[in-house]
């Protein structure tokens, strides 16, 4: 009672306490992170490798040396492990109240120990988090052209232009090829003339390098000099000169066919009909979801307006999203208001107490947006959901 009597005879301090908290509240709200989903922490980590064996071998010589190396790591509660063919994966579930850096830190250090233990063809181990806001904030389609052609777009043109937008930590490229030049030998060639496919290997390695050559003074300016001897075209590969071991050389082109070709594809990406290049953007840990994405899609829009090559279309965008989940809490605020004072104006009919609850609802609900900001929580499908807007 005492405080509702002071607000009741200190009017004007009472009506500035709440206009300044409409205001700041409103300010937090324009300013507030957008993001699909919240930051969480899942106390679970992943060691990964691979091994080009049966299931069985992975299990034995892969799988069972991870699990050694995982066992001593503090916190962890429980452990199980996948074994199947060319894979191993051992999945850590750590205590709630682990700390999972440290956690982390520790589990990679303990493989790091036992990877030479691991069969000479195995992968080395990766040691990997469940990130939840992992997914990507775009994903982008590159179509209008050939697979060769647009890889090459996307890895030279989009590719480090969107990486270098603020925000963006990396972009993933999927679903296209590059082509790759391709040496045929004939056998009967080579046992004639007494060479082996090693010779010709080590041959074309030690002609496809660049190499710095010191330096040369110009005046003031000191220039750096490098020799340039990689290929440029198949016709040079071609011509490539071989030692033949009773003296005297030939060229690569007379036991070898050599062209281009495509490599083969890992990933097949269709969009409207058509194979296309899948460009997926990954944002920084804790920025604006929702500018990153809007960025991105500027970005691109640049790049098509001044490579007219550069055709794209949006697959995913998390800005719509999350742009539908604000705009459906800001509706449902003004509703909810509406609503409220109707049923109490119809029921009590008395316009005071009317307008004291019209004013009160969005006060309290534009009160949070500021706590929310002084504490550091996004705006996302769960504080949309849990916050007292959600229940209007």
């Amino acid at each position: 009672m005492k405080f509702a009597a002071f607000c009741i005879k200190h009017r004007v301090t009472t009506i500035m306490a709440c206009v300044m908290v409409a205001i700041f509240g409103v300010m937090g709200f324009s300013e507030l992170p957008l993001s699909l989903l919240p930051d969480m922490e899942v106390p679970v980590a992943l060691v990964y490798a691979t091994y080009d064996a049966g299931p069985q071998e992975v299990e034995s010589l892969v799988t069972h040396t991870l699990e050694a190396a995982c066992a001593s790591v503090s916190g962890m509660e429980e452990m199980s492990s996948i074994s199947s063919e060319g894979m191993s994966m051992v999945i850590l579930y750590f205590t709630d109240d682990t700390d999972l850096d440290s956690a982390l830190t520790d589990l990679r250090e303990n493989v790091d120990m036992v990877s030479a233990y691991l069969p000479d063809s195995a992968s080395s181990p990766m040691v990997m988090s469940i990130d939840i806001d992992a997914m990507p904030v775009a994903v982008l389609a590159l179509t209008g052209s050939d697979l060769p052609t647009l890889q090459t777009i996307a890895d030279d043109t989009v590719s480090p232009a969107l990486e270098r937008i603020s925000g963006v930590a990396s972009v993933d490229t999927m679903g296209g090829y590059s082509n790759q030049i391709t040496v045929e030998t004939f056998s009967e060639k080579l046992s004639g003339y007494g060479l082996s496919l090693t010779q010709i290997s080590q041959t074309l390695a030690a002609e496809n390098i660049s190499l710095p050559a010191g330096s040369v003074n110009s005046g003031a300016n000191t220039l750096t000099v490098r020799t340039d001897g990689e290929f440029a075209s198949v016709d040079e590969i071609e011509d490539t000169l071989l030692m033949l071991p009773t003296g005297g050389t030939i060229r690569l082109g007379e036991v070898a066919d050599v062209f281009l070709e495509p490599q083969t594809q890992s990933t097949i990406a269709i969009v409207n009909g058509q194979e296309s290049v899948i460009l997926s953007v990954n944002k920084q840990s804790g920025v604006n979801t929702v500018e990153v994405a809007e960025a991105v899609l500027a970005e691109m829009e640049t790049l098509s307006a001044e490579a007219p090559e550069v055709e794209w279309v949006c697959v995913m965008d998390q800005s719509d999203f999350i742009n539908q989940s604000v705009d459906s809490a800001v509706t449902n605020i003004l509703y909810g208001v509406i609503f409220a004072a109707l049923v109490l104006l119809i029921f009590l009919r008395d316009w005071g107490a009317t307008l004291v609850i019209a004013i009160t609802m969005p006060m309290c609900i534009i009160a949070v947006f500021l706590v929310m900001q002084l504490l550091g929580i996004t705006l996302n499908m769960m504080s949309l959901g849990g916050s007292p807007w959600g229940w209007v």
